[in-house]
């Protein structure tokens, strides 16, 4: 090995990592916004994605090709209107595929946030659906929301509450049991995700709902969605550069 080589491994090995494990040092690689991750093997990773939820991937990523999200984007501020429509990249356009794909009737998100999610994925409901979005902070409080009173009806409708809370989980439990389709997109702190998946999971046995999780990439999701106990795929190249991840049941 090259001396050169050498010496960049040994600092590597000998430099200094705070608590999270990520290192405290910029990552090797330049760009807009970049941030550390991990890269692990697909061969013990269990359960692995069923040949159905492969199908809905190519599909949806098919159709994500074609959708144009226009009136989501004309909101948005010029400094993040591109995200709306970037696609690979960002999720937006997938979000609104897989409800094109899905046809579903109820979707959940959780973390409504500027509404970027909402509206896009209500752009593709079929008749009569509609979106049931949480979060723990009104719409209207969110700095540069893209949300308006007048989108709020039988298509889209926000609550508030903390989906992690075994109360609150169980108060929105026929909401959730009826929702086809889910988007996660919490605050990635460790605590919310896994609480909520320990009370989401039996519920998404029971009915075989779709899920896509947000950011999947970051350090603190990586394990999360490593275990996450039911068929899984990871949708980065068609979605969110800092990760997505779809799982059904079967």
């Amino acid at each position: 090995m090259p001396a050169r080589r050498l010496l960049s491994l040994l600092r590597e090995r000998l430099a200094p990592r705070p608590a999270s494990g990520v290192p405290d040092y910029p990552p090797p690689v330049r760009a807009r916004h970049v941030v550390w991750s991990a890269i692990s093997s697909a061969d013990d990773l269990v359960p692995g994605p069923t040949p159905e939820l492969l199908d809905l991937a190519l599909e949806a990523a098919r159709r994500a090709r074609e959708v144009r999200l226009d009136a989501v984007a004309e909101r948005a501020v010029p400094a993040e209107r591109a995200w709306v429509q970037q696609w690979p990249g960002e999720h937006y356009r997938l979000l609104a595929a897989l409800v094109d794909t899905l046809q579903p009737r109820n979707v959940v998100e959780v973390g409504t946030f500027t509404g970027m999610g909402s509206l896009s994925l209500r752009e593709r409901l079929p008749a009569g659906g509609r979106v049931v979005t949480y979060d723990i902070i009104p719409w209207e409080r969110i700095p540069g929301t893209l949300l308006r009173a007048e989108d709020f009806g039988p298509s889209l409708e926000q609550r508030m509450g903390n989906l992690a809370d075994p109360a609150y989980f169980a108060s929105q439990e026929e909401t959730l049991a009826s929702a086809e389709l889910l988007f996660v997109d919490g605050p990635k702190d460790g605590v919310f995700e896994p609480a909520f998946a320990r009370l989401l999971v039996p519920l998404l046995e029971r009915t075989g709902a779709t899920v896509v999780f947000d950011d999947i990439r970051l350090p603190v999701m990586l394990q999360f969605w490593r275990d996450f106990p039911l068929p899984k795929l990871d949708m980065t190249s068609f979605g969110h550069w800092s990760g997505t991840g779809l799982a059904r049941r079967g």
